[in-house]
């Protein structure tokens, strides 16, 4: 029989009045960074901090019947958007004209006992109400996501947030995400399982264990075909590193959830350094100063920066007069970040504070010959337990057992010994990965040409 992929979070009931009614405008996009709770879950996937709609973690926010992406007055089969037009049958469901599934019921996707139907049991990114209202790499949870946010995290099924009573799911890292209970509705928009907090998974049909597993301590199973078109709640994740656009990305167990690459712009395997760029340049070339630059215009003999003009106090250049009347862009925008242009996707090139982060979240060990290349440079394991992290081994007399204890088979990068870009420019453009580790760091110019290693939000 067909089930529909619904997961109950909660077991209290709640009352309508407790929700608002006022809702902001939906957004094309809805930031990842703000909006993103990273639990520490191992496939690195995160959820959403409220539901679709909502406008806080206690707002119950739109209600969805499965396959649509807009909330609606009614929930029947009579505005079911995956219908026949103008069916009026005694048995409607039968007559569904997407995400037909070989149930054994007969319908219009049988012909006699002949399954005929599309056979399409997950949401497609047109029909998935996260995507479509969210934007970005935002998507409904799989039934596997509810399982391993109930598998991996602390559950108080009790929790109240404000008033409103749900379910609080606390990972390991000490993140933690609510869901509110209740907020279905059906027919006429009566209040549906209002003692439950139902959301939608992606997935029109899942094994019994899998949702046995979720529910737990629901006795009650939904088999029952006809139930796509209740209105319920959506909580949207985001897969770890949304969007890689086909590039290996690796995740380090950092605070953030982000995905570091594993090798440079223009590097063919890791071990490789890659393209030499210019801060804010996004093709290589022969030739790397001020008279190459992208960012240069040139009056006579002298040469002035034309973008990301940076109030330096050293009065000089076309963005000062007796004051600084530059564009005060010290960030690089997409279109001239070397890691978006290059690579696309969700790449770009990291922050300071994020090569911050690697070092003070992994276990650092220089190594003269990476993998039998003859390369040297600095494996960044994943730390395997907190003293670890944050260490730094460049001597080998104090290698010890660590060297041992982490092997190549361990979650790692390689960064060969160089000097990397960060996305920031100050009076000089520094890294943070140049300075602790190579010991570079100070009169790196603009113009020069260094190298990039991508980061994945």
């Amino acid at each position: 029989m067909t089930m529909v992929a619904v997961i109950a979070v909660a077991f209290v009931a709640c009352s309508e009045d407790e929700k608002s009614d006022e809702k902001p405008e939906t957004p094309e996009k809805v930031s990842i960074d703000d909006n993103a709770v990273n639990l520490g879950l191992p496939s690195g996937t995160k959820w959403a901090k409220m539901n679709i709609g909502a406008t806080n973690a206690w707002d119950r926010g739109d209600n969805f019947a499965w396959g649509e992406t807009r909330p609606k007055e009614v929930y029947d089969y009579s505005n079911y958007l995956h219908l026949t037009a103008d069916a009026k049958f005694e048995q409607e469901w039968k007559y569904i004209n997407k995400y037909q599934i070989d149930d054994g019921y007969d319908g219009i996707w049988y012909r006699n006992i002949e399954f005929v139907g599309d056979g399409k049991s997950v949401l497609e990114p047109e029909d998935d109400a996260a995507a479509v209202n969210w934007g970005g790499d935002w998507v409904m949870p799989t039934p596997e996501d509810f399982i391993e946010l109930r598998e991996n995290c602390e559950i108080e099924k009790t929790s109240e947030y404000n008033g409103v009573r749900g379910v609080l799911f606390k990972g390991k890292n000490g993140n933690t995400v609510f869901f509110p209970k209740g907020g279905g509705k059906t027919l006429n928009s009566d209040p549906l399982y209002i003692d439950y907090g139902f959301y939608w998974t992606n997935s029109i049909e899942t094994t019994e264990e899998a949702y046995k597993e979720v529910l737990a301590d629901v006795e009650e199973l939904f088999w029952d075909p006809s139930l796509r078109t209740n209105g319920l709640l959506v909580r949207g994740v985001c897969k770890a590193g949304g969007n890689t656009n086909n590039h290996d990305a690796v995740d380090l167990g950092l605070p953030s959830g982000k995905l570091w690459a594993t090798m440079n712009i223009g590097a063919e395997k890791a071990e490789d350094n890659g393209y030499y760029l210019a801060w804010g340049e996004t093709a290589p070339k022969k030739l790397y100063d001020e008279a190459t630059y992208k960012f240069v215009t040139k009056a006579g003999k002298s040469r002035s920066i034309s973008k990301y003009q940076i109030d330096d106090k050293i009065v000089g250049g076309i963005w000062y007069t007796k004051e600084f009347i530059g564009d005060g862009k010290a960030t690089l925008e997409d279109i001239d970040d070397a890691a978006a242009v290059n690579w696309e996707g969700n790449w770009k090139t990291p922050t300071e504070a994020q090569f911050d982060e690697l070092m003070r979240n992994c276990c650092i060990i220089w190594t003269d010959n990476y993998d039998d290349s003859n390369v040297a440079g600095y494996i960044v394991y994943k730390a395997k337990a907190d003293p670890d992290k944050g260490r730094i081994i460049t001597d080998s007399k104090d290698k010890g057992t660590l060297v041992k204890y982490y092997t190549l088979t361990d979650t790692h990068v390689f960064f060969p010994k160089s000097v990397y870009w960060t996305n920031t420019v100050y009076y000089y453009t520094y890294s943070a990965l140049a300075y602790e580790l190579s010991g570079t760091r100070g009169s790196v110019d603009r113009s020069e040409g260094l190298h990039i290693r991508p980061v994945c939000k």
